[in-house]
């Protein structure tokens, strides 16, 4: 059941963070396909993520709430993006978003740490870093999807998509220097938890494969990856950063379903 909470956790962050990164863009400059895309696309994976809780997993309603507020306010702006009430649909999504990322997102680390029995003082730890697994989820997949619409708005700006590299490269590094710091300075602020949790990671009767296998998808591969996708969009390929940003997406997931399954 385990893997399934894994699942459930990335599909958790990628609907969160695909609501709140397409919030960024403006909505009088793209067209309102892209919007209504990624709004159902984030209505599915939080219905995915419910479905597999509420059936695999025996939850609640209760306890699976957010997921169906959610489903609701991404499939409620995908409504409004078909009716081209665009700033409508954009508030609804900012506001579906933040709701899942107060009540869904934060809360995964602490019950994914009662869930293997931690207790501690610490939890912030893990709550920054499902936030940073969010933010990185949502910015790769929505600038991947970003560099296909320049194929339908050949005039559309370049900046855009700049800057969606520029954020997933900023989000592959603050990952990574968070786990570093994360592992070098537990013990200053939990030490038994630090001695319960640290140490296994890098056990090879452990935990070894699975963090290597995370630094490797989570951590170096994002972030060489995102180097070359700005390198990509400073000459203006776009299908060539579009490319990049798929394989980024691919590692991205990869690496996010280890962070979850160690935590970190």
């Amino acid at each position: 059941m385990r893997l399934i909470q894994v699942l459930c956790m990335v599909l958790t962050e990628l609907s969160v963070g695909s609501l709140l990164l397409t919030a960024l863009l403006p909505t009088r400059e793209i067209r309102s396909s892209f919007f209504t895309f990624n709004s159902l696309l984030a209505a599915i994976f939080a219905a995915l993520a419910l479905a597999l809780t509420k059936t695999l997993l025996a939850a609640a309603w209760w306890d699976v709430r957010y997921l169906g507020l959610t489903v609701i306010g991404a499939t409620a702006a995908w409504g409004c993006f078909r009716l081209e009430k665009m700033d409508l649909g954009r508030l609804i999504m900012i506001v579906s978003g933040l709701a899942g990322l107060v009540l869904g997102v934060l809360p995964l680390a602490a019950n994914a740490l009662a869930a293997r029995q931690f207790r501690s003082d610490a939890t912030w730890f893990f709550d920054v870093s499902v936030m940073l697994g969010t933010l990185l989820l949502g910015a790769t997949h929505i600038g991947m999807i970003l560099g296909h619409w320049y194929l339908l708005m050949r005039r559309l700006s370049f900046e855009y998509l700049l800057r969606f590299s520029q954020l997933v490269l900023g989000a592959a590094i603050a990952r990574g220097a968070w786990l570093l710091f994360t592992l070098a300075t537990m013990k200053n602020f939990d030490p038994l938890l630090s001695a319960n949790f640290i140490p296994p990671l890098w056990s090879p009767d452990g935990a070894l494969f699975f963090m290597l296998m995370r630094l490797l998808w989570g951590v170096i591969l994002p972030v060489v990856l995102a180097v070359l996708v700005l390198r990509c969009v400073a000459v203006k390929h776009n299908q060539a950063a579009t490319g990049m940003l798929y394989v980024c997406e691919i590692s991205v997931l990869f690496g996010e379903l280890f962070a979850a399954y160690l935590l970190i």
